[in-house]
Formats: structure tokens, C-alpha cells, sequence
């Protein structure tokens, strides 16, 4: 099994070197924990591949994003990589992702130069689609998730999907997302007085994943995985 790199050794180490090449995985917890962290960790690893990679934001605006970048010690090498086409950053709202979602995704899955591919956040869009709708909508949204994922699935392309979590429910679960994807990260925290964050990792197709939770913290490094 050819495995890709996450760009955070440790965890790494957790699923056998990697994530299966030309996998689709989730990645969830609620407001907080380092996901979106962990996708820019995911997106610059490919870049020093030199892997193309597509950043789909649909959460915040592109000076938030870039706020979050400049924060960490690797910006500055980040933002190269951007500058030189392997890293592509797209922010959407809600309404304009409506509209080219799979129009998005046909240019993803046609551009042979991509190789990763990150979506913040994927079950949210879904979730603002259903709120008022209709039995046919709904029926509408699962056709255009099982659409989405025939496009994110193809043998050189990693994807990563971030799934929010609110009030300990993972929105839009009902659609069968967890079992759509290919592996299953968790990130979150304790709090006791102080955050403990916690990362777990329940399903990993093809992969003798580490059994337990193990401890991290966010530093100027980015997410850093303690022994």
C-alpha cells in the first residue's frame, strides 16, 4: 500500500507512514481543535512533494484563512509553494458552492497536476442545503454527496474532509458520511480546568492504525502530537 504523507511525523507513525494513497478521509470534532490546522499541515506536505494541492474553504473569508497561516512558523513557506502554483487556496460562501459544486469538482478530478485536495467544511454545505427544505431536496443533497464523492475518488488523489461538530453531534451523519470515507480522524479536547486535546483514530482502511488517543498541542509549529 503506497502511503502519502501528512506532514505531522507523529501521526504519521499512527496510520503506518501515511494516509492510503488515493484515499478519501474525514476529519471531525467541534470548534477549536486544530482541524483546519491540520488540512494547511496536509496541504503543505504535498506541495514539498510537489504535489499540487486545492484548498476548497467554505467557512471563512480569505483573510481569515490567511490570519490562520501567518500565525504558524511555516507561512512563510507556505505562501511560496502558493506563489508557485502547488498550493491553490478557494474561498466560497455557501450560496456561490451551491452553484459550481460539481463543476468544482469535474476541474479537480480532470486536472491530473492535483493530487490533494481539502474541503473545510464538507458536511456543513450540506447541512445549510437541508435546513429548509423539502423531502425532494433532501433526496436532492444525498444524490449530490454520492456525485461529490465519484469525483473526490480517483487513484492519484488524496482528499481530506473536514466535518464540523456541534453540541457533540456531527451534522449531516444521517447522510452516511463516515461510511462513505475511507478513514476516520477525531480531534478533540478535555476540559478539566485546562484544554487537553486529543486526537483518535477509528478507522483507517488498510491500515493497522494506532489503537489509542494520544495527546497534542497547538504551538507556533503547528499541531505537535506528544509521545
Amino acid at each position: 500500500m503506497k502511503r502519502e504523507g501528512i506532514g505531522i511525523k507523529k501521526i504519521d507513525e499512527m496510520v503506518q507512514g501515511g494516509f492510503p494513497k488515493g484515499s478519501v478521509i474525514g476529519i471531525s470534532g467541534p470548534p477549536g481543535v486544530g482541524k483546519s490546522i491540520f488540512a494547511l499541515h496536509f496541504i503543505l506536505e504535498g506541495a514539498r512533494s510537489g504535489q499540487k494541492g486545492v484548498y476548497v474553504c467554505l467557512e471563512e473569508p480569505r483573510k481569515n484563512v490567511d490570519n490562520t497561516i501567518k500565525g504558524f512558523s511555516f507561512a512563510d513557506e507556505f505562501y511560496e509553494f502558493e506563489k508557485k502554483g502547488l498550493i491553490v487556496i478557494k474561498c466560497f460562501n455557501y450560496s456561490e458552492y451551491e452553484k459550481i459544486t460539481l463543476e468544482l469538482l469535474e476541474k479537480i478530478y480532470d486536472d491530473k497536476k492535483i493530487e490533494r485536495v481539502v474541503v473545510d467544511s464538507f458536511n456543513c454545505f450540506f447541512n445549510s442545503l437541508e435546513r429548509n427544505s423539502s423531502e425532494e431536496i433532501n433526496i436532492n443533497v444525498r444524490k449530490l454527496i454520492n456525485s461529490s464523492f465519484a469525483y473526490l475518488r480517483k487513484d492519484n488523489l488524496n482528499v481530506l474532509l473536514i466535518l464540523e461538530k456541534h453540541e457533540n453531534v456531527l451534522i449531516n451523519f444521517d447522510y452516511n458520511i463516515p461510511y462513505l470515507v475511507d478513514g476516520m480522524i477525531k480531534l478533540d479536547y478535555l476540559d478539566l480546568g485546562i484544554i487537553e486535546r486529543r486526537i483518535f483514530i477509528p478507522k483507517m482502511r488498510w491500515t493497522n492504525q494506532y489503537k489509542e488517543s494520544k495527546g497534542y498541542e497547538i504551538t507556533k509549529n503547528g499541531i505537535d502530537v506528544e509521545e
